[in-house]
């Protein structure tokens, strides 16, 4: 009993270390909300790189990486699909120490320059993902990025939520086709897209119907920016695109696509330019990714803790 005990109070002060209270706060739900998940690039597991299978933070599965083409029924992996790296945000003049990364440190996701050698070159882009609990009505899943501004036609990135992943195999490759053998069950419900065909640059959200946001590479990268997917109804959501910079933003009420299945996996996929690996690099090639959570309104317990210490602030207010 006094283990689980323990546990519970683990679990507990971790939720409230994702809920900073001002002394002058007042204590609100709709002002303050606990994680239920949550990674970034600066927990301990990527002192050593980004691999496969790492799995820092809390609330979500290991990360995969698998990517690739189905044709035929056959599943056809990519051994070398583009770089996942570690970007150490100290903006030093070095591939990854980046002028071009605002966000501080960052999961990096790029392609790899030719080089003519079929056993070096990439051999396909690169697919990025991983699972959580399905998203509840009310809860919200938050990334931070940063985003190149090199543009190729016929060239993009995107980041896409999945759902009915059951938190393992979610990555979708060609023809919604998921990425892994076993074969996972994983369909798109929404993703934040640049597909680079006379667009400029633009941003679109694409779920059960394609939209263009208003918002380009260009305001997002200046200083990074938010996606925010908040669950509002079955199969409704509301999107955020937040520049960090001055640059535009924007905000809707939208549909889920494939109604009904759970959301519960995040990927990111890449399929443009080559990096610049100079040094200093003079554009802006790579993806970054800082940070990656859900939060939702607090349960009782952490409401209650919270409760109890802005009384304790007040008291000591009072006392002084």
């Amino acid at each position: 009993m006094r283990r689980s005990w323990t546990n519970r109070r683990r679990k507990l002060r971790r939720k409230l270390a994702a809920c900073a209270i001002g002394g002058s706060v007042a204590l609100s739900s709709a002002a303050c909300y606990a994680a239920n998940a949550f990674d970034s690039a600066s927990d301990p597991v990527y002192a050593d790189g980004w691999q496969a299978g790492d799995n820092g933070g809390f609330g979500f599965t290991p990360w995969n990486f698998d990517a690739g083409y189905i044709f035929g029924g056959v599943n056809y992996t990519y051994a070398r699909a583009g770089f996942k790296k570690i970007d150490d945000g100290l903006q030093s003049g070095t591939q990854f120490s980046n002028p071009f990364n605002s966000i501080g440190r960052a999961w990096t996701i790029g392609a790899n320059p030719v080089t003519g050698n079929k056993n070096v070159d990439d051999d396909g882009a690169p697919h990025v993902g991983r699972g959580f609990s399905p998203l509840q009505i009310g809860e919200t899943l938050k990334i931070k990025f940063d985003n190149p501004t090199k543009r190729q036609f016929f060239k993009g990135y995107f980041i896409r939520v999945n759902g009915g992943s059951g938190g393992a195999n979610g990555n979708i490759c060609n023809l919604g086709y998921s990425c892994s053998f076993p074969a996972g069950s994983a369909v798109p419900k929404t993703s934040l897209t640049t597909f680079e065909y006379f667009t400029n640059g633009q941003w679109s959200i694409n779920d059960s119907v394609s939209n263009s946001t208003g918002v380009f590479d260009t305001d997002t990268s200046a200083a990074g920016a938010l996606f925010q997917v908040k669950r509002t109804g079955a199969d409704t959501y509301d999107v955020l695109l937040d520049s960090f910079g001055s640059g535009a933003d924007f905000s809707a009420s939208r549909t889920f696509a494939n109604a009904g299945a759970p959301i519960d996996w995040v990927e990111f996929v890449f399929f443009n330019s080559p990096s610049d690996t100079g040094s200093p690099p003079l554009t802006a090639t790579d993806l970054y990714i800082s940070s990656i959570e859900v939060v939702g309104v607090p349960e009782p317990g952490v409401a209650g803790a919270l409760l109890l210490g802005a009384v304790g602030m007040a008291r000591r207010r009072r006392l002084k």
